[in-house]
C-alpha cells in the first residue's frame, strides 16, 4: 500500500508540475504577442496581419520555485496593483530567465509591399530581444486576407487599324479576287469538250450536280501561294507543298535587295499584334538565317519575339506553322509592292547607295577613284557630299580631278563600273570586314577589371584625359551619367537596393547625382538616405561604393538595352525623362 501511495503522488506531482509549465507558458506568450502586436500596429493596420506566439520553458523546478515566490509577494493581500496585469513585472523577469526559445509567426496580407516585410523583421527581433542563436526566430508568411480588397483588371482594347494595315487588306482582296477569277478559269479550261446551252430552259437549271458528276482531267499549275496539304491527311501530318519552297526564296531576295524596308516591315508586323505569326516564320526560315537576313529589327521586337517563344506551352503544329508564315509573309509582300510602286529607283547605282554608311565605306575603299567619280555623277549631291567625306584626302582630290575632266561617260564603260561595283558588294557580303570601335573595346576592358580598379581608371581619365573618357561614357554608362536617366528607370533600379549600399555608392557624390536618386526613391526611404548623406555618420568602404555603383550602371544598361535607347542619345538628351516626385531636395 505505501509503494501504491509513493506512485500516486508522484504521478500527481508531475502533472501538477507540467500544468504549472502550462499556465507559466501562456503568460509569458500573452507578453511576446502584446509586445508585438504594439509594434506591428505602428506600422500596419490590424486588419493586414495576425501575430501568434510560441514559447518554449526550460523545466527547471529551482526557477519555476523562485517564480511562485515572486508572484506570491506581489500579490500579497493589500498590497496595490497596477492595472489588470496577467504577470507581476518583479515575476516576470524570473519568468524570463526560464525561457529556452521563441518563434514568432506573422501572417501579411498580399497587399503589404516587400520593402515593410524586412522592415517588421528588423523591428521584432530589437524590441522583443530575439536571439537567434538560442533559437529565437520570426516567420513571415503572406496569405490573401477576406478584408483584401479585389483588384480588377482593366478590360483588353483591341490595337486600331493603321492605312497601313488598311493598304494591306486591300491588296490582299485584289490578290483573292484575282486567284478566284484564275481557277475559274483554269477548270473552264479542264474541260474543253464541255458545251453550254443558252436557251432559256438550260438557264434556270442548276449547273453545279453536273459540274461534280463529271471529271477533271486538267493538271493544275503549281501557284507561288501556299497551299494546305490534302485534306485527308490529320493536321500533325501535314506534308508541305513547293509553294513554301517559293515562299521562302521570296523571302530571302526581299531580304537581301531590300534589308532595311524588309526588317521594317517585319518590326511593324510583329509590334502591331502579331507577335506569334512572326515567331513561325522565323522557325521556318531559321534564327540564326533570321537574324542575319533581318539584322535590322530592333531589340524591342526581338524582345517580344523570344518572350512568345518563351511562353509556348506546346509545340506548334504544322497547320499553325503553315498560317503564321502565310501571314507574315503577306505583309512583308505587301510592303515589297509598296516599296516597289515608290519612285526612288531611278538611277543604276541606286544597289550601292542603299547600302549602309560602314559597308559603303568599306567598298569605297577599295575602289578606283574614276569609279568613285561616275558614282557621284549618278548620286543625289546630298549623298555625293557624303560619299566625299567618307574618303581620305588624297583619294577626294583624284576623285574631284577624275569629275572635271569627264566629259561623257559611253554605255560600255557605265556597264562595267556598275558590274565592278557589284562584284564589290558581292564581296563585301562574302567576306564581311567589320570596324572595330577603339572605345567599346577599352570600355569592356575596363568592365573587365574590379570595381576599385574601374573607378580609379575613370577618375584618372576625367583629370588626365577628358576626350577618352568622353568616348568611353558613349559606350557604357559610367556612375557620373546616373542623373542622366530616366526616373522611372532610376527608380527600378534604386528600389532593389538597400539604405547602406546606397548610402556607400552616393557617398560624396556630386549634388546632382544626389538629387535624382532621392526623387526616385520611396518619400520614407528618401528621408532616411538624405539625413544618412548629410550627417555622414560613418566611411563606407570602398569596395562596397564601387561595387554599388558598377552594379547600378549595368542594371540601368540592361533596361536602356530592352528599350533600345543608346548611350549617344542618353548623353545628348533624346531621351524623355520622367519624373516621380515634384520635391527637388
Amino acid at each position: 500500500m505505501r509503494h501504491v501511495i509513493l506512485v500516486l503522488s508522484v504521478v500527481l506531482a508531475s502533472w501538477g508540475a507540467q500544468a504549472q509549465y502550462i499556465e507559466e507558458i501562456g503568460s509569458l506568450e500573452n507578453l511576446y504577442e502584446i509586445r508585438a502586436r504594439s509594434v506591428l500596429n505602428t506600422i500596419l493596420r490590424p486588419t493586414e496581419y495576425t501575430v501568434v506566439v510560441s514559447v518554449d520553458l526550460d523545466r527547471d523546478e529551482q526557477k519555476l520555485k523562485e517564480f511562485h515566490k515572486e508572484a506570491e509577494l506581489q500579490y500579497l493581500p493589500g498590497m496595490p496593483m497596477m492595472g489588470d496585469v496577467p504577470v507581476a513585472p518583479m515575476a516576470a523577469n524570473k519568468l524570463h530567465e526560464m525561457k529556452a526559445k521563441t518563434e514568432i509567426s506573422v501572417v501579411l496580407s498580399r497587399n503589404v509591399s516587400p520593402e515593410v516585410e524586412k522592415v517588421i523583421r528588423d523591428l521584432l527581433v530589437s524590441k522583443l530581444h530575439l536571439d537567434s542563436a538560442v533559437g529565437d526566430s520570426v516567420a513571415i508568411r503572406r496569405i490573401e486576407l477576406p478584408l483584401d480588397p479585389k483588384v480588377e483588371e482593366p478590360p483588353k482594347q483591341l490595337p486600331e487599324l493603321t492605312w497601313k494595315t488598311w493598304v494591306l487588306v486591300v491588296i490582299l482582296s485584289l490578290l483573292a479576287l484575282a486567284g478566284l477569277m484564275f481557277g475559274l478559269w483554269k477548270r473552264k479550261a479542264a474541260d474543253p469538250k464541255k458545251e453550254i446551252n443558252e436557251n432559256h430552259e438550260y438557264a434556270h437549271q442548276e449547273p453545279l450536280p453536273q459540274m461534280e458528276k463529271e471529271p477533271v482531267t486538267a493538271t493544275p499549275e503549281p501557284s507561288t501561294d501556299v497551299v494546305p496539304a490534302a485534306v485527308s491527311a490529320k493536321p500533325d501530318e501535314m506534308v508541305w507543298e513547293l509553294g513554301l519552297d517559293s515562299v521562302r526564296q521570296h523571302v530571302i531576295q526581299i531580304g537581301t535587295q531590300y534589308p532595311q524596308m524588309a526588317s521594317r516591315a517585319i518590326a511593324e508586323y510583329c509590334l502591331e499584334g502579331a507577335v506569334e505569326n512572326t515567331t513561325y516564320l522565323m522557325d521556318f526560315m531559321g534564327w540564326d538565317t533570321a537574324k542575319h537576313l533581318f539584322a535590322e529589327i530592333p531589340a524591342m521586337a526581338w524582345a517580344r519575339m523570344g518572350r512568345s517563344v518563351k511562353e509556348r506551352k506546346a509545340d506548334p503544329t504544322a497547320v499553325q506553322i503553315e498560317t503564321g508564315v502565310r501571314e507574315t509573309y503577306r505583309a512583308l509582300l505587301g510592303s515589297y509592292i509598296e516599296h516597289e510602286m515608290a519612285e526612288d529607283e531611278a538611277g543604276p547605282f541606286n544597289f550601292i547607295l542603299k547600302l549602309r554608311e560602314d559597308q559603303r565605306s568599306q567598298i569605297l575603299e577599295k575602289e578606283s577613284a574614276k569609279n568613285i567619280a561616275i558614282l557621284c555623277l549618278h548620286a543625289p549631291s546630298e549623298v555625293t557630299a557624303g560619299i566625299l567625306a567618307s574618303i581620305d584626302s588624297e583619294k577626294k582630290v583624284r576623285v574631284m580631278g577624275e569629275l572635271s575632266r569627264i566629259e561623257k561617260i559611253p554605255h560600255d564603260v557605265l556597264q562595267s563600273v556598275i558590274q565592278a561595283f557589284k562584284q564589290r558588294v558581292s564581296e563585301t557580303r562574302l567576306k564581311p570586314e567589320p570596324k572595330v570601335h577603339g572605345a567599346t573595346v577599352l570600355a569592356k576592358v575596363i568592365r573587365g577589371m574590379s570595381p576599385e580598379e574601374e573607378v580609379n581608371m575613370l577618375t584618372m581619365f576625367a583629370a588626365e584625359n577628358p576626350e577618352e573618357l568622353e568616348r568611353v561614357r558613349r559606350s557604357i554608362l559610367i556612375f557620373d551619367d546616373v542623373s542622366l536617366v530616366p526616373q522611372d528607370i532610376l527608380a527600378e533600379v534604386l528600389g532593389l537596393y538597400e539604405v547602406e549600399a546606397l548610402y556607400g555608392a552616393f557617398f560624396r557624390t556630386q549634388r546632382a547625382l544626389m538629387v535624382a536618386a532621392l526623387n526616385a526613391l520611396p518619400e520614407k526611404k528618401s528621408m532616411i538616405l538624405e539625413r544618412e548623406l548629410s550627417d555622414m555618420p560613418m566611411i563606407p568602404s570602398q569596395k562596397l561604393s564601387a561595387e554599388t555603383r558598377r552594379s547600378i550602371c549595368q542594371r540601368v544598361e540592361t533596361i536602356l538595352e530592352y528599350r533600345s535607347i543608346s548611350m549617344t542619345d542618353l548623353i545628348d538628351g533624346a531621351v524623355k525623362v520622367t519624373k516621380i516626385r515634384a520635391n527637388e531636395g
